[in-house]
């Protein structure tokens, strides 16, 4: 008891639950007054010399669902619950989905399999197994995609698994070759093969999971289906683009490409051979790239010969509007590399807002309170209203695909992760506490709820 008294007093401390105000204090805070105010009343109550003083056990679940509120990090929540058992039972109001607890802050999910937290950098570790890499989180709900490249059964070489709740999800060890269409629509006969490679995966439903592939791994990608009990993933359609995300919006799979071209995958359900798989049966353009100069990124004189590289990661917004993350990476050629005469690398951020209607891009000047998390395999908005850790307008990204570019960029500014300010224009490291993160950091964001 007295370990998480001590706990529990430490837990308020770094929670900030003393407001400096006395009595105007904003919502999801408790003022100075009120906390005093128990506080003595438990002080001044009379008790026989043989009762036990009085413990944390007994604070009213009013305020106790305020220190709750008040972590951003799903490990003090869990030490929240574990206090006593008054406090597991404020907790438990909110599980097994919190509609109304602020959404816990995403960890940094490194390929080695290590996680660290927001805001703290506390380290994280789960065991993977022998021969295991982690190929990165994949979308909401705890879910960490893991592969096995050397394993001699084809089954067990991709899966998800929930670090959180031991759960494991395995994937068909075979896809059917893709349907390759041309500019004629023809298509060639499909065959079944274990040489392919999942990049992206998305849980649409219970019966529905669908990923992009590469089949070589590098080269044009497909979008397949699957059912958990199925044996191979479908056939995908192949038009030679190379998908650089996905996401699941308004019930339909959405692609992007490098230059934001963004296209629609209607899945049916094939009844060819009387099973009813799921299948990409089509893939419109949806929207076409944004009529956006590269002399709109930067426009200093020293970069009259530029090498551009950019990448797109899909993101729903919180008020349900598909968005777009545009990040371009600006190098002047071997030639123009002049850093006394500031001809150095530069990065930016864009945001889009996809007009499905009138079939465009539509520019985000402001994120407004919202804070969007992107990564290749893993992307989230989160308000900053609902975590006083975060403040709103901001982006945070990790990326190491991009690594063409980093043999000139300077080892003083964010590359691989960083947060970038839409406000002001600039970019940070992204800090763990005391640790700042590698920019050579190979990873991606998980989000444990």
């Amino acid at each position: 008891m007295k370990e998480r008294t001590r706990f529990a007093f430490a837990m308020i401390e770094r929670s900030e639950f003393f407001c400096l105000a006395t009595c105007a204090c904003p919502a999801g805070s408790i003022c100075r007054s009120t906390m005093g105010a128990w506080l003595s009343k438990q002080q001044a109550s009379p008790a026989p010399a043989s009762s036990p003083p009085p413990c944390w056990s007994g604070l009213p679940p009013e305020l106790a669902d305020i220190v709750l509120r008040r972590l951003p990090s799903l490990a003090d929540r869990a030490r929240f619950a574990s206090a006593c058992r008054h406090w597991r039972h404020v907790a438990t109001q909110y599980s097994p989905s919190p509609p109304g607890l602020p959404p816990a802050l995403p960890w940094l999910n490194f390929h080695d399999g290590s996680f660290r937290s927001l805001p703290d950098g506390e380290p994280h570790s789960f065991p993977l197994g022998e021969d295991t890499l982690c190929g990165g989180s994949s979308g909401c709900g705890g879910w960490v995609l893991l592969r096995r490249p050397w394993s001699s059964s084809p089954s067990r070489r991709h899966f998800l698994q929930n670090p959180l709740l031991g759960t494991t999800l395995w994937f068909p060890g075979q896809c059917r070759e893709p349907v390759d269409l041309n500019s004629y629509g023809s298509r060639r006969p499909v065959s079944t093969s274990t040489r392919f490679f999942i990049s992206k995966v998305i849980v649409c439903s219970e019966d529905l999971i669908a990923a992009t592939v590469n089949y070589h791994i590098t080269g044009p990608c497909a979008v397949v289906c699957c059912r958990p009990v199925m044996s191979s993933w479908s056939a995908g359609l192949r038009d030679g683009r190379r998908y650089k995300d996905m996401a699941l919006y308004k019930g339909k799979l959405h692609t992007v490409t490098d230059d934001g071209s963004l296209f629609a995958h209607e899945v049916t359900e094939d009844t060819s051979n009387g099973e009813g798989e799921p299948r990409v049966s089509r893939i419109e353009q949806v929207i076409k790239p944004p009529g956006f100069r590269l002399e709109h990124v930067m426009l200093d004189e020293p970069y009259f010969t530029l090498d551009c590289v950019k990448t797109c990661y899909l993101v729903i917004s919180r008020d349900h509007k598909l968005l777009m993350v545009l990040r371009w990476i600006v190098v002047p050629c071997r030639d123009c590399y002049r850093p006394e005469q500031g001809c150095t690398p530069h990065m930016t951020l864009k945001v889009f807002e996809a007009d499905l209607e009138m079939r465009r891009w539509v520019e985000v000047k402001s994120l407004g309170d919202q804070v969007l998390f992107v990564s290749p395999y893993s992307s989230k908005a989160i308000s900053s209203d609902d975590c006083g850790y975060l403040r709103g307008n901001q982006i945070y990204f990790i990326d190491d695909s991009l690594i063409t570019v980093w043999r000139l960029w300077p080892s003083s500014k964010p590359r691989t992760s960083g947060v970038y300010d839409m406000s002001s224009g600039t970019m940070r490291s992204i800090s763990l506490g005391g640790l700042v993160t590698n920019d050579q950091a190979k990873g991606s964001w998980f989000f444990p709820c």
